[in-house]
């Protein structure tokens, strides 16, 4: 069984992820295209059986309008003789079988002989040609659209479909076309002569339209009323308009606004509560009708849809035998990463010699055979080497941490120093950046004077150890010579300017406190101006240094000042590790901080007064490395004795 999180898993995922998109970008491309080649077929076969239907009604209706139009010029053209006329309708009726019926209908009153109305028609009576004059109380032909409209367009008209209650008894259309006679010397309207189209007869033909199994075609009039539709019930029973309003279908709405203007259009037909479809409209030539074909959506795209189906189908068995058959080639082919993976988990406890999967293929695993047996043979070398070094690293450490010992014995670290000299209170620290490092400090009492010093060597680690070494045995051994600050700083300098071939240089503060008088003598070569502490709260800094630090040049002239102490006076004196301190956004401490801190421990004991800004430093640069020594010092004179 393949775990989940193997290798073998992994490559089988990706190859069936890049599969599966890839059918489905091809998939869904060629669905796209199928559907549009069906859909333009459609619209083309749509087109087709819509002209067909049109082309067969009009070889019917172009007939039949001839014929009123023929008769309404014999009637203006010869005398009219008012018995042939019922044969005259009757033949033409009985020579045209698509016509129901038809009429040549006169003015009110025309023939005074013959009464208000006179209107021969002759119609179909199943087998038989019956005749008949139209007219009468129930029957004012003259109030009939077929009769009003085209009197009053003075041109021929189609009706919209009527059912001939009193005439034909039937559901029809009448073409209806005027007529003239000249009377008094000027053409005055005579009748109109009709044909009447059964509509059942245009039911026929429409019917004979076939889409898939439930597609079909129907006829709208200029009104927008089915004339003709496999649901009887549509039939001459509401407009396209009113039912757009009552389905809350616009669609319909936008058909007959299409039809009216004379717009043909292949588009979706969506009505609701039922399945959606496809249509087709186009007006008649000769009038405004109109023929509509429907093509149901999903019985236009079945096809396509099965084919879908078999694709998916054949897709996912394809896919099983895809995923069956990768993973038994990935898990043949990464077997030997099992065995490797066996053999270093034994390598790293220290195995060196345990033996590889043989590999006999020439390709990656093979590189991986070979790269495993270089590493089996570099490890090897490696522990020896590390093993060596090692304990050179052990014994190296052990030199420092003895180095360190040394120098921290070096400085003095017994408070209070001078328990018998009570004008004199000091406490101070040292905290080295590595095992050992370059600061110092240092004090001592000669001949009730008080000399205390500190300073930074530059550079870090040894060097600087044993340069802060030799500067604080200088300063004792020139010290019991000297008395002056000035004096013993240009000793020092000299001393450690002579054969400095290294250039190493130290930052010194010396100052020379006398007990008897307060008086302090001090020098500064190049280090960081100490604070002096005032019991009235008042915290400043020293000036800072005019002179260079030690070890630079033989010959320098120190200058040598003076300042009297007073009774509660304390002189805070530090490196430049604690106003240089650095945090992980890279802020420096600060002289401001650092003189905030003095400020509010002002009246602190020497050793609290360093403690607190000692953990002030350690809290500001919140366990980033150490980048510097740090050392404090301060001394409190409690005034002349």
């Amino acid at each position: 069984m393949i775990k989940k999180n193997s290798l073998s898993f992994r490559i089988i995922s990706h190859v069936l992820a890049i599969t599966v998109f890839l059918f489905v970008v091809i998939i869904s491309f060629n669905y796209y295209y199928s559907r549009t080649t069906i859909k333009e077929s459609a619209t083309e076969n749509a087109i087709f059986l819509a002209n067909n239907t049109v082309a067969k009604i009009e070889q019917i209706l172009q007939p039949m309008e001839k014929i009123p139009a023929m008769v309404a010029a014999l009637m203006e053209v010869q005398p009219i003789d008012r018995d042939s006329l019922f044969r005259i309708v009757k033949a033409i009726v009985e020579n045209n079988e698509t016509i129901y019926g038809a009429a040549i209908a006169f003015e009110p009153g025309f023939f005074p002989e013959k009464g208000r109305y006179f209107a021969p028609y002759a119609y179909r009576d199943g087998d038989q040609v019956e005749t008949m004059s139209l007219g009468g109380q129930h029957y004012e032909y003259f109030f009939m659209d077929w009769y009003q409209i085209p009197k009053m367009l003075n041109r021929p008209y189609w009706t919209e479909p009527y059912f001939d209650e009193g005439g034909g008894n039937q559901l029809m259309a009448t073409f209806s076309v005027p007529f003239y006679q000249i009377i008094n010397g000027e053409r005055t309207f005579a009748g109109i002569a009709t044909v009447d189209l059964d509509l059942d007869w245009l039911t026929d033909i429409v019917s004979e339209v076939k889409i898939f199994e439930s597609g079909y075609a129907f006829m709208l009039s200029g009104n927008g009323m089915a004339v003709t539709h496999p649901d009887r019930t549509m039939i001459m029973n509401k407009s396209v308009y009113s039912n757009a309003e009552e389905w809350n279908a616009p669609i319909l709405r936008e058909i007959g606004r299409d039809l009216r203007e004379g717009i043909s259009r292949f588009r979706e037909y969506q009505l609701p509560g039922r399945a959606n479809s496809w249509i087709y409209y186009r007006n008649l030539d000769s009038n405004l009708w109109a023929i509509a074909v429907v093509f149901p959506d999903k019985e236009m795209f079945a096809e396509l849809h099965r084919m879908g189906t078999i694709i998916i189908s054949l897709f996912i068995l394809g896919l099983i035998l895809l995923t069956m058959s990768t993973a038994g080639i990935v898990n043949r082919l990464a077997s030997p990463l099992a065995h490797f993976a066996d053999s270093a988990r034994t390598i790293a406890n220290g195995h060196f010699d345990q033996k590889l999967p043989e590999i006999k293929t020439k390709d990656e695993m093979k590189e991986l055979h070979d790269a495993f047996s270089h590493m089996q043979d570099e490890l090897a070398r490696y522990v020896v080497n590390l093993k060596e070094t090692t304990a050179a690293k052990e014994k190296i450490e052990s030199e420092l941490r003895i180095a360190r010992e040394i120098q921290m014995a070096m400085i003095p670290h017994s408070f209070p120093p001078f328990p018998d000299l009570p004008q004199i209170d000091l406490y101070a620290i040292l905290r080295s950046a590595k095992e050992v490092g370059g600061d110092l400090y240092d004090f001592f009492m000669i001949d009730k004077r008080f000399y205390f010093a500190i300073g930074d060597v530059s550079g870090k680690g040894v060097p600087a150890s044993l340069f802060m070494a030799v500067t604080r045995t200088l300063l004792r051994s020139i010290a019991d010579k000297e008395s002056s600050a000035k004096g013993i700083m240009e000793g020092l300098n000299k001393s450690l300017a002579s054969n400095n071939e290294s250039n190493m240089f130290v930052t010194f503060f010396l100052g020379i406190i006398d007990l008897r008088t307060g008086i302090m003598q001090y020098a500064n070569a190049g280090h960081n101006p100490p604070v002096i502490i005032k019991p009235d709260g008042q915290v400043r800094m020293f000036d800072k240094a005019k002179a260079i630090p030690l070890g630079l040049f033989e010959d320098f002239d120190f200058p040598e000042l003076s300042l009297q102490l007073n009774e509660g006076d304390k002189i805070f004196a530090y490196t430049d590790g604690v106003n240089e301190a650095e945090n992980q956004q890279e802020e420096l401490f600060g002289d401001d901080r650092m003189l905030h801190i003095i400020q509010q421990n002002r009246d602190k004991h020497p050793k609290e007064l360093i403690l607190h800004l000692e953990e002030a430093v350690l809290s500001f640069v919140n366990d980033h490395t150490q980048s510097d020594d740090i050392t404090m010092m301060t001394i409190l004179y409690n005034g002349k004795t």
